[in-house]
């Protein structure tokens, strides 16, 4: 009974351990470079941008660490991204891990967003080259996580977004929190006063026209060079600032007199809409936000927890969880499907094989001794479960059915070919099984060690499998030979079948 009271503590332990495990769609696949996205403030210029583009190189350009540094202000020259000239986008090409001063990426992060601190009315966002394309693509947002709202209101959208980012930025391990700035562009508008324009004998006309005229230029007439055609552009010049000049301006009344613009309009500083986005034919708003430090199972459920509490949308409104979680989602959604269905199948195959239910539930008890020694391995070497990791449960499940189906298989043999009773077919298959079972698991386990302790590029992806494998492999090799005899012992006895020798 020890082997089975054993078995038994450690599937519980093993239950409650995989509860404290960090959850995660995929491990971030180390790409070897970085990717940084700037935010200056809605509404600035090319030309008052480019200061701070240059700065941020330099000061990116001064780690030891990097290599090389390329920034793209706006949107790109192929025109494939509707990007204004308050985005500008940095690859950041790094040197040989050798050549680092940090142990890991997290800490050269970290060090590079402190010494961009100082650079007031941006936000940064560090990710990698190829991983930015892959979230863009997955939730059309430019983060691993999201929070999509729609709505009818742009400046209801607004206000919830800086809502929900506020209650975020309490939660540990959200990095580069950002939300699209639908307002903020600042706009110059002219209210004309059609009252003062009739006291006057003004056209509204007119005075539209005479601003036109003073801002963009207005097109007069046109020319003709053979089969091309130009229009000629009629502008107001102008010195010093645009808005002295424009509050200048005149408007010619019948009379024959000129009339400020400040008498037949007034002129009013603004913030307007700098963007509009839509999806699924409704306005939309993205919060983004990187993972950094932290698994993304819990940050997600704490992070859920503290928005629905705190925020309440008004009727109409909606928000999706997006990015990386939505993906986590939908491949857990299958696992749960397709996890049962192999089992099933499994129990179905050995029971076909040796047409008894209690020989293949038997069997199937393997399952349980890999999930120990898997799930134990993940939290010693601190993993986090995801899809790689779920797949080394499917494949070690596997192995550890395959070396039941021998033993049992053994025991079965001995009874009805030697003639032994229960005990001694026991021993008998254990001793004729051992050494091809240990070896056959030391093999497998030499082999995927270089997987599980590789510190590589792109070792990210085969590292869970590889320690999963590893761990069960272990514990189902061992609590096989140990408590697979006894419960088959256990079970023929309590079963009332006879134990005096069997003969074929």
């Amino acid at each position: 009974m020890f082997p089975l009271l054993g078995a038994g503590g450690l599937f519980a332990l093993a239950l409650v351990v995989f509860v404290l495990l960090g959850k995660e769609f995929l491990p971030e696949l180390d790409e070897g470079d970085l990717w940084l996205r700037v935010k200056f403030p809605v509404g600035i210029s090319l030309e008052g941008a480019q200061p701070y583009v240059h700065r941020i190189r330099e000061q990116l350009s001064s780690f030891p660490e990097v290599r090389v540094v390329v920034s793209q202000l706006g949107a790109p020259d192929d025109g494939t991204d509707p990007n204004g000239p308050d985005n500008c986008e940095f690859y950041i090409g790094l040197r040989a891990r050798g050549e680092w001063r940090f142990h890991d990426k997290g800490q050269l992060i970290d060090a590079m967003a402190a010494s961009l601190a100082d650079l007031r009315g941006i936000t940064t966002n560090f990710s990698q080259p190829i991983k930015d394309n892959v979230d863009e693509a997955l939730a059309g947002v430019k983060g691993e996580l999201a929070i999509k709202l729609y709505g009818p209101d742009v400046f209801v959208l607004e206000a919830k977004a800086r809502e929900i980012a506020s209650v975020l930025a309490a939660v540990r391990g959200v990095a580069d929190l950002d939300y699209d700035h639908l307002v903020g562009q600042p706009q110059l508008q002219i209210v004309i006063d059609r009252k003062a324009t009739a006291r006057h004998g003004i056209n509204v006309q007119d005075v539209q026209d005479a601003i036109e005229a003073a801002t963009k230029g207005r097109n007069v007439t046109e020319i003709f060079e053979g089969e091309r055609r130009f229009g000629v552009v009629v502008k107001l010049a102008h010195d010093g600032d645009p808005l002295s000049s424009l509050k200048a301006l005149t408007v010619s009344a019948p009379s024959g007199e000129r009339i400020p613009l400040t008498q037949l309009a007034e002129v009013i500083k603004t913030e307007g809409l700098a963007q509009i986005l839509r999806e699924g034919n409704l306005r939309r708003v993205g919060i983004k936000w990187n993972i950094r430090d932290r698994d993304m199972g819990s940050l997600v459920a704490e992070a859920m927890a503290k928005v629905n509490a705190a925020v309440k949308l008004p009727e109409g409104y909606q928000m999706v969880w997006s990015g990386r979680f939505e993906d986590q989602q939908r491949a857990l959604a299958r696992l749960y499907v397709i996890v049962p269905l192999v089992i099933f199948i499994i129990f179905i195959l050995l029971f076909g094989t040796f047409q008894s239910v209690g020989d293949a539930l038997l069997i199937m008890l393997n399952l349980p001794f890999a999930i120990i020694g898997g799930t134990l391995a993940l939290f010693l070497w601190r993993s986090n479960f995801n899809i790689s990791a779920a797949v080394g449960y499917i494949a070690v499940f596997g192995v550890s059915v395959l070396n039941g189906v021998v033993l049992v298989s053994s025991i079965r043999q001995a009874r009805t070919e030697e003639g032994l009773s229960i005990h001694d077919a026991v021993i008998r298959a254990c001793e004729i099984r051992f050494r091809p079972i240990v070896v056959s698991a030391i093999v497998a386990v030499i082999g995927f060690l270089p997987a599980a302790l590789s510190q590589g590029i792109g070792a990210e992806i085969q590292r869970p499998l590889a320690r999963v494998v590893i761990g069960g492999l272990i514990s189902s090799t061992a609590l096989t030979l140990l408590v697979l005899p006894a419960l088959y012992a256990l079970r023929t006895h309590r079963g009332r079948v006879s134990d005096a020798p069997v003969t074929s």
